[in-house]
């Protein structure tokens, strides 16, 4: 029922048996307006359309008369679990002819298709593999409504075009819920031989949504649920950079005596720190041009880690393989 997507994360080593790595503005924090007409706008998660990475279905407000402008769903609150806001998701309907079109409360990697109708849900990934998803959150359901937490890891199968479901964690919550309450998803793995390429998570007031048609899903107008303090856990003292800062092409991928790293701009005192698998740091190299050279041949066959950093600000993260 829920066609779920895409998210670009990297490998970032740390040095205990888990590490909690925030999602970009998983606090809720930051918002911007979007300013639709002169009576008009609404709030979106984020600084600005290109910074955020948690979204919501509050573009449908923009659609035009006759069928618009939509409902907002998700709003800046005060009432928050920790700093000064969080999100409040609650679902409403379009209302069209013949028939109303309900709209779900949504927060997560959520990005409208409005000539579709639908939502694509998700970003793209490499080897990302969270161990759980967490995060706070109270509910005020209508008439026996639900409210549900989904996070979800896929590859595209280019044999069948279609997305290989890897792994999935999901919670409901069925019940009116007070006070902020913490959740936490495991997230249950169906193959540890194939690589994600995306990650999904997704916070919804009426888990009957349908990401593929809206014309499908199902709740009750009004089921209203808060969300803050979102993040994603890891194994193995790895987690992930979400939105990194620098871009980084190594290659070629697998190496065995020399890697190019390019970078997307030029960073002055730029470090590349390499880590092996169980996040021991094994190495630095100066990394201050746009196209740098690393040399690898004295490392043994394997997968390894790499953190680019400037001083104390971490720039991007990623992974690199070396064969003999």
């Amino acid at each position: 029922m829920k066609k779920l997507f895409l998210v670009a994360m990297t490998l970032l080593l740390f040095h205990s048996g888990y590490s909690q790595q925030q999602i970009p503005n998983g606090d809720l924090e930051n918002w911007y307006n979007v300013p639709v007409s002169s009576t008009l706008n609404y709030d979106q998660p984020g600084t600005g359309p290109t910074d955020n990475w948690l979204a919501t279905l509050n573009e449908l407000a923009s659609v035009p008369a006759p069928i618009g402008p939509g409902p907002v769903t998700v709003f800046k609150t005060t009432d928050a679990h920790g700093g000064t806001y969080a999100a409040k998701l609650v679902s409403q309907n379009l209302t069209m002819f013949p028939s109303d079109i309900f709209i779900p409360g949504m927060l997560g990697t959520c990005q409208m298709v409005m000539a579709e109708t639908r939502a694509l849900i998700g970003r793209a990934c490499a080897d990302c593999k969270p161990v759980k998803f967490t995060g706070y959150f109270k509910y005020e359901p209508v008439s026996g409504d639900s409210a549900a937490a989904v996070v979800l890891l896929s590859k595209w199968n280019t044999t069948t075009k279609h997305r290989d479901t890897l792994g999935v964690g999901f919670f409901l919550i069925k019940d009116a819920v007070n006070e902020y309450t913490k959740f936490e998803i495991p997230v249950y793995y169906f193959t540890s031989e194939v690589a994600s390429d995306s990650i999904s998570v997704l916070c919804v007031a009426s888990a009957g949504f349908n990401a593929v048609s809206f014309t499908q899903g199902k709740g009750q107008v009004g089921s209203t649920l808060y969300i803050d303090d979102l993040a994603l856990e890891y194994a193995s003292g790895i987690s992930q950079s979400l939105m990194p800062e620098v871009g980084v092409k190594t290659y070629p991928n697998p190496a065995s005596q020399m890697m190019h790293v390019e970078l997307s701009k030029q960073v002055r005192n730029g470090i590349f720190e390499m880590y092996d698998a169980s996040g021991r740091q094994i190495g630095s190299v100066s990394c201050a041009q746009l196209k740098n050279i690393i040399p690898v041949d004295k490392l043994t066959a394997g997968t390894y880690y790499f953190r680019l950093v400037e001083g104390e600000t971490l720039l991007n993260t990623g992974s690199f393989t070396v064969i003999k």
